[in-house]
């Protein structure tokens, strides 16, 4: 059972498109393994790549356009991936949902309202997402199948950036406070919703592969990582240097993929990074170079 963490919220939690000078990370020298999917504007326009950790390799996923493709999710198989992209003729996001390869692309939803952040439920059966419908964020889920569209949320305020805990239980989320954003947490079995964050802002959760902890980005100057368990929450990540945002775990949990800038906004170039959670804490870059490379997401195991 989750324990609520009370109290005010004092920052907000923008996402940021990354004020501080970045340190110079230490090489880490781990055996990781497995692939990452993330989205880079390298090309230009946003667009949809894979990593593979051991060799460094890089590899564009999705056919190119002027269109953005953005928020990659693997599916609990590894066989399909979900995203946001504006490839469609309203020049929205919407979400959509490829093969592995970038082949048979299929478009789930199709709103005038921006529709982002796809998370596969743990059956990938369906996926949640955040839109805009009603005039304000919330998090909606939508069924492959059918495409059928259900509300999930109904705040007074936004509710954005969903994950869905690998047991299927829990949906994790960000919503807005009275100044600003803090983690939810929604029992998928009950329809209960708590608050488990407090402090300053709080967002992009990220579940741990046991279902029992949840990554995410605390708001600041700069941002940094922490996670929350039963127990309470502890810092993962925090550099006065640089700044820390997209978190996700490998599929053993060893691991932990972010990406990392030494500005926020003006001046930004985000990298992935990877921390050694059983290690020393350092940090290894895995990107570097000319664009923005954000949104990392492992691919499971078993798809390899």
């Amino acid at each position: 059972m989750w324990v609520v963490i009370a109290g005010l919220a004092l920052a907000s939690c923008a996402a940021p498109n990354a004020e501080p000078t970045a340190a110079e990370d230490a090489s880490l020298p781990t055996a990781a393994r497995g692939e990452l999917i993330f989205q880079s504007d390298r090309e230009g326009p946003t667009r949809l790549f894979v990593l593979d950790v051991a060799t460094s390799t890089q590899r564009r996923v999705g056919n190119a356009g002027e269109w953005a493709d953005e928020e990659p999710d693997w599916s609990h198989d590894g066989r399909r991936i979900a995203f946001s992209s504006t490839r469609g003729q309203n020049g929205s996001f919407d979400i959509y949902v490829m093969d592995a390869d970038g082949s048979n692309i299929v478009r789930l939803t199709d709103h005038a309202a921006p529709e982002q952040d796809p998370a596969w439920a743990h059956d990938d059966k369906s996926l949640f997402f955040t839109a805009e419908r009603d005039g304000r964020g919330e998090i909606y889920r939508v069924w492959l199948q059918d495409k059928r569209v259900e509300r999930i949320t109904n705040s007074i305020n936004r509710a954005i950036m969903p994950a869905v805990s690998r047991d299927g239980r829990y949906l994790a989320y960000a919503a807005q406070t009275i100044m600003s954003f803090q983690l939810h947490l929604l029992d998928l079995t009950t329809g209960t919703s708590r608050q488990i964050t407090s402090g300053e802002g709080a967002c992009r959760p990220s579940f741990a592969p046991d279902s029992q902890e949840i990554a995410f980005v605390r708001m600041g100057g700069p941002s940094h990582l922490e996670a929350v368990r039963e127990s309470g929450p502890r810092v993962v990540r925090k550099d006065a240097r640089a700044w820390s945002y997209y978190p996700d775990y490998s599929p053993d949990g060893r691991y932990l993929a972010f990406s990392v800038s030494p500005e926020h906004h003006q001046g930004e170039d985000w990298d992935l990074a990877l921390m050694d959670l059983q290690g020393s804490g350092k940090i290894e870059r895995l990107t570097s170079g000319r664009g923005n490379d954000r949104v990392p997401d492992w691919r499971p195991v078993s798809a390899r």
